[in-house]
């Protein structure tokens, strides 16, 4: 049986439509992006295409002859290019005018339509936190890089104490509500290098990279615990709950994410058995 037949590409104009090209093809297999063409040098495919190890020009003639034999696409809108590079590598060769712009908004919508089911799949719905799997992806690459520069990072595991009686009190709304505005807080207590998710229910999970000082986890505890003890006014009802949060250190307490979210976990078991509305180390 005969092995089908790789595809070469080159794309002329490197607007959104050749970044989308580059996003949408690199890792197919029967088609291969030989080159990619823009005027301006400075064009965001053109980097795309260096990081991807993809010829990228500036200058067309150059580009044409470099990438034949292949089919180029004209993304630019301009007739004369297309008329060009027609005489250059063939009439069947080249994609341009209307049928070019056509794949092209279908190509700039694929990655719109692509982004946002990914946006969707590593981000909670309801409070647009990471959710489990960001969370555990974002904890492995803050590993990697503690490791790499041996510095420390701590995982605290929290759990909103009272948030099932004012559901079951005030239903759903209320409960979510509470739910969007406790994430709110605990993004507000914490840098923008580091992550706040929600894995389930009402348990939130932080990730505090480079922990510089020994009291800098307990300082960040602190004011998560004091932002969630403020009342939520919600929907017209005076809410109030409070926090309890297991603290894990790396590389203290594990090497791995999920030894770090088990010993967490375990801590924040800790906190709620000593009174709730405090913090706990596994070992305290």
């Amino acid at each position: 049986m005969t092995a089908p037949k790789v595809q070469r590409i080159l794309v002329i104009g490197a607007g959104r439509g050749g970044t989308a090209m580059l996003e949408l093809f690199n890792e197919d297999p029967l088609i291969n992006v030989v080159g990619i063409v823009d005027v301006d040098p400075l064009a965001p495919a053109l980097a795309i295409a260096k990081k991807l190890n993809i010829l990228n020009f500036t200058d067309l003639a150059e580009a044409v002859e470099a990438s034949r034999p292949c089919l180029a696409f004209n993304l630019t809108g301009d007739d004369g290019i297309t008329d060009y590079v027609e005489a250059q590598l063939g009439s069947g060769n080249i994609i341009g005018g209307f049928q070019a712009r056509f794949i092209w908004n279908l190509l700039t919508r694929l990655k719109r339509t692509n982004e946002q089911i990914t946006e969707l799949a590593h981000h909670d719905s309801l409070t647009g936190l990471p959710n489990r799997i960001l969370f555990y992806d974002r904890l492995n690459q803050s590993i990697a890089r503690a490791r790499r520069e041996e510095e420390s990072i701590a995982v605290l595991y929290l759990d909103l104490d009272g948030f099932k009686l004012v559901n079951d009190t005030f239903g759903h709304d209320v409960g979510d509500a509470l739910l969007c505005e406790a994430s709110r807080r605990i993004r507000d207590c914490v840098r923008v290098s580091d992550t706040v998710a929600r894995m389930g229910g009402d348990e939130f999970t932080v990730i505090l990279c480079n922990v510089r000082t020994a009291n800098s986890k307990d300082r960040v505890a602190k004011k998560i615990i004091d932002a969630i003890s403020h009342p939520f006014m919600l929907n017209g009802k005076d809410c109030s709950v409070s926090v309890s949060i297991g603290i894990a250190l790396y590389p203290d307490n594990g090497e791995t994410a999920e030894q770090l979210v088990k010993i967490a976990d375990a801590a924040m078991y800790l906190a709620k058995h000593s009174g709730r509305n405090c913090y706990r180390f596994v070992d305290n």
